[in-house]
């Protein structure tokens, strides 16, 4: 394809994108309404009770640049620094009669409710309203700087490039610093829109982007790269406009940044809709997924625990803190693990899933011990394994070391997480609220023992098969 029919179709594309993903102007003026209404409503109550606070609406709606199938409101009450941490508690306690009975309360770096309010979801988050950005003592407290930015820099067609690029991380997984998802914030869209000038500039410069690439829109670190590089460690580092102490992409994660490096550069030359708007998966009949279980000749091993009361970024924590914990002790005994991930739908179920090289294993455990030059090393070796119970052979020297082959504790990888989960849970390192349901109810299933929760549940199917296939949407 030439440049120039390559340009043509990246204009269809994006001109078909932001017809779909613009929000009418009907749909602008319910959303600003609905949100200054409830900004009033909350100042009311924050009257009422006394309180000197400021309601202020953020976020994407306040800079006009969400996407149409986006139906969240941001309200933040800034509260005078001289009233302490105290006031937050009553501001959330006015927040609550302004959200109704649907909500939930949960504490990031500071408290916040998160509540459904006419199909809109809102958060209600305190923080200190502060003369400057690099006075904040949390990222919630910088928020209205970084909206007073965007809303003194970003042009109207400049607002159209930040609805490409959302609706294109978006698609390939890569948008939200949810801890969900761990990736692009829209503030960082927004930062790198105005860097790069537009979508497709960004696109271009992503695909060549090296490691620990810097973008200082005001030139905070002017010519001074590698300052800012050994001031910020992660993998890209895109420097706060308005604190030159903050990287913007700290929250990216490593998976994420490759992901939309590697999109951008198949888009580039590929050029498809998809990339926005990929196809909705359809799940595998359940004996399509037996087959392909089957197939690998590996083991698949599902751990259920019943639903978790939380906001999702409190959730998604728990759960992949717990993951790892779970990795850790079924690895630790020798199960091989190849791949491992979570699903939640957030209301009534968690299943964790690991697939190991084998169910079982075999009974003889190797335990290589330490060098002969090590005297007492050696004498401690001997001296818990030459007589043990445990000792099948051994113990015996090769090469240099002590070896002996001990019987191994866990043969079964369901009898593992059984016993550990059944006690000893506070040993693995298990998030708090992922141990308390456990307490209460776990389910361990192998292979095909998914199969009624797996019929019964539309999104764990789509999630086992996209588990199964194992790549990206936008990559088929």
């Amino acid at each position: 394809m030439s440049l120039k029919n390559n340009q043509v179709k990246i204009q269809e594309i994006c001109k078909k994108v932001l017809r779909k993903t613009t929000p009418s102007s009907k749909g602008k003026e319910e959303a600003f309404q609905f949100s200054n209404k409830l900004a009033v409503k909350l100042q009311q109550e924050l009257n009422k009770a006394g309180l000197e606070a400021e309601v202020q609406v953020e976020g994407s709606i306040a800079k006009d640049t969400w996407l149409t199938e986006e139906k969240d409101v941001d309200l933040f009450v800034l509260v005078p620094k001289g009233q302490g941490r105290e006031a937050f508690a009553r501001v959330l306690d006015a927040a609550k009669k302004v959200a109704g009975k649907d909500f939930l309360e949960a504490y990031a770096e500071h408290p916040y409710v998160e509540a459904k309010v006419e199909g809109f979801t809102v958060d209600f988050v305190p923080c200190f309203k502060v003369e400057s950005a690099d006075q904040a003592e949390s990222s919630v407290d910088r928020t209205p700087f970084h909206t007073q930015y965007v809303k003194s820099h970003l042009s109207e067609e400049a607002k159209k490039e930040v609805r490409l690029l959302k609706r294109f991380m978006r698609g390939i997984g890569t948008y939200g610093a949810e801890i969900k998802v761990g990736g692009f914030s829209g503030y960082l869209c927004e930062v790198l829109i105005l860097y790069y000038g537009s979508f497709v500039k960004l696109l271009e410069a992503a695909a060549d982007w090296k490691q620990n690439e810097v973008v200082d829109l005001e030139k905070h670190f002017k010519n001074r790269d590698t300052e800012a590089q050994q001031v910020f460690p992660e993998p890209l580092v895109v420097v706060d406009p308005v604190d030159k102490g903050r990287n913007v992409a700290s929250a990216v994660k490593p998976e994420r940044l490759n992901e939309f490096i590697a999109a951008s550069r198949l888009f580039l030359k590929a050029l498809g809709f998809g990339f926005f708007y990929p196809e909705p998966v359809e799940p595998l009949s359940f004996d399509e997924v037996a087959q392909a279980m089957d197939s690998r000749k590996t083991a698949f091993v599902f751990l259920k625990t019943r639903a978790i009361k939380a906001v999702p970024d409190v959730l998604w924590g728990q759960l992949y803190r717990s993951q790892k914990a779970l990795a850790k002790t079924v690895s630790g005994f020798g199960f091989n693990i190849i791949r491992d991930g979570v699903w939640s739908d957030e209301k009534s179920a968690n299943v964790f899933v690991f697939e190991v090289v084998s169910r079982f294993l075999p009974n003889i455990e190797r335990h290589v011990g330490p060098p002969i030059r090590k005297k007492e090393d050696c004498e401690r070796f001997l001296a818990k394994y030459a007589k043990s119970s445990e000792t099948l052979s051994g113990p015996r020297i090769e090469g240099d070391r002590w070896i002996v082959d001990k019987q191994r504790k866990y043969v079964d990888v369901v009898t593992l997480l059984r016993e550990k989960l059944e006690s000893g849970r506070e040993n693995l390192g298990i998030a708090s609220m992922v141990s308390e349901a456990f307490s209460s109810s776990f389910e361990v299933w192998v292979n095909n023992d998914v199969k009624k929760f797996y019929v019964r549940n539309h999104d764990f199917a789509v999630f086992l098969t996209e588990f199964l296939a194992g790549k990206p949407r936008w990559l088929r």
